[in-house]
């Protein structure tokens, strides 16, 4: 039986780490609260972020609207701290934000954490270096984006992860678990992307004989599920009467939309009935292909170069080296590239090697504790974990940039894993190791160099990397050539994953008197510069985001601009910050919308002020007024949420007065049909679309860009 170790505490290590620590948390709190107030949400999200800070029910299922009539289109567990934070600072673009920022900085503790345990303190530093200035997260951490709670959650999990291995306790592991199912509740099915990589850590690397080893990974497997499926469950078992329509769905139920709508339909449509766009039905049109034919068809044609694939590159198989999400994720590839090459390279020189109380697994010779098992493994999760999650993504269509983010942990600590392996390799006293590791760290700014020119730096920006980069080549080739660096730890410590120093021998070389003190400081020196070299790439790209116009949004996280863009012409200048603010407004049109609604009976008493075919509308009214704005047909526009009965029988009742109709609604639009009764008189047309100018319609303008307003009585 092997040892359980004692994991390593942050406020335990050296004032330098805890120093470091606290200026990586600020640099990532800049840069992300930047321009906090003029980013702003997806309006359908927001919208939804202000109804359930002023609706229990609507905060209890996720509702799109105050009176709780009907879902997101997705779960809605991204929202609630956003809920939480209108509740308490009032509705305004900060406010929405602010939890995401909170959410990044946790996700940059965390992976700074797991670093520590795994490598020291060095380790940690560069880990969440590595996560603070990862483009796509620093851009979707400064907005209110689903995707900032998945992260953060998936991120936890694998510290609680981390710590079951060490310490050989279950309870970790079980609050692993829990995370994973607060990631579900924030983007689905995407937080499982982790479970393959941790039920093979859990399986091959976990304290104990075969049956504990698979009890603890069959514990993490149903606490993970359990907490993933049972609020959703919960809401399916409450009578369809007594609870809003389930958004992504024809049948009004939310394992559709989860699993269908948000899930497998994504890489088969059709897959799931029940699913918005997964039938006939739904559509409207009959399916002119099978989805299996449908999926061969994206896979054989989409690596070739399709018409589709070179329109959207979401939708190409080799997206994730597509300039347009490269950028953003991609600085660090070969970077985690290398750490699992030379982990490779290290366990197949070692199989033989004895092991001191030891043992052998399926062929692998496993370390002799708890402690020194539990850095192999983080290893193998990191790399199962990323190339899970690429291999989902490349085969699916990615409609934002904020999916590559599912990447982003993993390659932030495997970078820290890189930046152990080759400063081991640079205090070889073979000079054939050293020089290889040489060629290995300067791969990573040669291809941020390719980024720059791809991703259209700010010259400025271009100019300070290239000096950087320099400057730091130059200083480790002549800390190696005085050969005063061998066999250095981290500033002359090498850890365990317990925080204990394993070894602290310091070779020094050369014709010189150097001293162990010096060899030391050189040590240090050389670890500042290799992770100069492999991190100054995406912390000078992310800097871009103190420029307002190339910070991204709510609805599309990205740093820099867009590939089809000119940056020469964009400029790069850094705006002033704007922490805090940015209210909600209607423009002109809507106002006018809202104000002849009121006049024709709507809102009063508390009743809903309109009805409306378009969520794009009802979201801007709830954001701006908090007005309880009921809406048909969704966020895909095909879901019935009020059939034309309905809403005759809201009418009758005297509960509902006014119709909002797009100019372009079908013969078949509910909302449509219901104005046909004779009681409902229209009252004019409004441009509440592209066109909008804030002035009532004479009729001749495009019905895209028309709302019509109906009174009913």
């Amino acid at each position: 039986m092997h040892e359980p170790s004692h994991p390593a505490r942050w406020w335990r290590q050296p004032l330098r780490f805890r120093m470091g620590l606290a200026l990586v948390l600020l640099g990532a709190a800049v840069l992300t609260t930047w321009n906090l107030s003029r980013g702003g949400d997806f309006s359908f999200y927001e919208a939804s972020a202000r109804s359930m800070s002023e609706s229990w029910r609507a905060l209890l299922f996720g509702a799109f609207d105050p009176a709780a009539t009907v879902t997101l289109d997705k779960l809605s567990g991204f929202a609630v701290p956003q809920a939480a934070s209108v509740a308490l600072f009032g509705m305004s673009t900060s406010a929405v934000a602010l939890p995401q920022v909170i959410e990044g900085l946790v996700t940059v503790w965390a992976c700074s954490l797991i670093g520590l345990r795994w490598g020291g303190p060095g380790a940690g530093l560069v880990a969440g270096t590595a996560a603070a200035s990862t483009p796509i997260l620093v851009s979707m951490f400064g907005h209110p984006m689903e995707d900032g709670l998945l992260t953060m959650s998936l991120a936890v999990a694998l510290l609680f992860w981390q710590r079951a291995m060490i310490s050989a306790r279950l309870w970790p592991l079980l609050l692993a678990g829990v995370f994973i199912g607060v990631g579900f509740q924030a983007k689905m099915a995407q937080a499982w992307f982790i479970l393959p990589a941790l039920a093979v850590g859990t399986l091959f690397w976990a304290s104990g004989r075969l049956r504990r080893r698979m009890r603890d990974t069959a514990a993490l497997l149903v606490a993970s599920v359990v907490a993933s499926v049972a609020w959703i469950t919960a809401i399916q078992l409450v009578p369809a009467s007594s609870r809003p329509y389930i958004d992504g769905s024809t049948d009004d139920n939310v394992f559709a939309m989860v699993f269908g709508y948000n899930g497998i339909d994504r890489l088969l449509p059709g897959a799931v009935p029940g699913a918005v766009g997964s039938s006939a039905v739904s559509t409207g049109h009959p399916r002119s292909e099978t989805s299996l034919v449908s999926m061969i068809t994206h896979l054989v044609v989409a690596p070739g170069g399709s018409s589709a694939a070179a329109a959207d590159p979401g939708k190409s198989m080799l997206k994730l080296l597509d300039p347009m999400y490269v950028t953003q994720i991609g600085w660090l590839y070969p970077a985690a590239v290398v750490a699992i090459m030379l982990s490779v390279v290290v366990w197949w020189r070692g199989r033989r090697a004895p092991a001191v109380g030891g043992g052998v697994r399926g062929g692998v010779r496993m370390a002799s504790n708890t402690a020194d098992r539990s850095r192999g493994a983080l290893v193998v999760v990191l790399a199962v974990w990323l190339v899970t999650a690429a291999a989902v993504l490349t085969v699916a269509h990615v409609p934002h940039t904020a999916y590559v983010a599912a990447l982003g942990v993993q390659l932030a600590l495997l970078t820290a894993v890189a930046w152990v392996q080759i400063r081991r390799m640079l205090g070889s006293p073979r000079r054939a190791v050293r020089i290889t590791g040489v060629v290995l760290l300067l791969v990573t700014p040669a291809w941020a160099g390719v980024l720059a020119v791809v991703g259209g730096m700010p010259l400025v920006l271009e100019v300070l990397l290239a000096v950087v980069v320099l400057g730091a080549a130059v200083g480790v080739v002549v800390l190696l050539r005085r050969g005063r660096v061998r066999e250095a730890g981290a500033g002359g410590r090498v850890t365990d994953a317990g925080g204990r120093v394993a070894d602290a021998r310091t070779r020094v070389t050369g014709t010189g008197t150097g001293t162990v003190a010096g060899g030391r400081a050189a040590g240090g020196a050389l670890a500042v510069l290799v992770a100069v070299l492999l991190l100054a790439g995406p912390v000078l790209y992310s800097s871009q985001v103190i420029d307002s116009g190339r910070d991204g949004s709510g609805g599309d996280a990205y740093v820099g601009i867009k590939p089809g863009g000119t940056p020469e012409a964009h400029g790069f200048a850094p705006s002033v910050p704007a922490p805090w603010g940015g209210t909600p407004s209607l423009d002109q049109a809507e106002q006018a919308v809202v104000t002849a609604a009121s006049a024709a009976g709507g809102g009063q008493g508390g009743e809903p002020l309109l009805l409306s075919d378009s969520w794009a509308l009802s979201a801007d009214i709830i954001s701006a007024t908090g007005s309880s704005v009921l809406t048909d047909g969704g966020y895909s526009g095909r879901v019935t949420v009020f059939s034309a009965a309905d809403i005759d029988a809201l009418i009758a009742s005297g509960r509902l007065h006014v119709l909002a109709v797009k100019g372009t609604a079908s013969s078949d639009d509910p909302v449509k049909q219901a104005t046909a009764d004779g009681r409902c008189q229209r009252l004019g047309a409004f441009t509440t679309g592209q066109g909008r100018s804030g002035k009532a319609s004479s009729g001749d303008e495009d019905p895209a860009d028309q709302t019509i307003l109906w009174g009913c009585r």
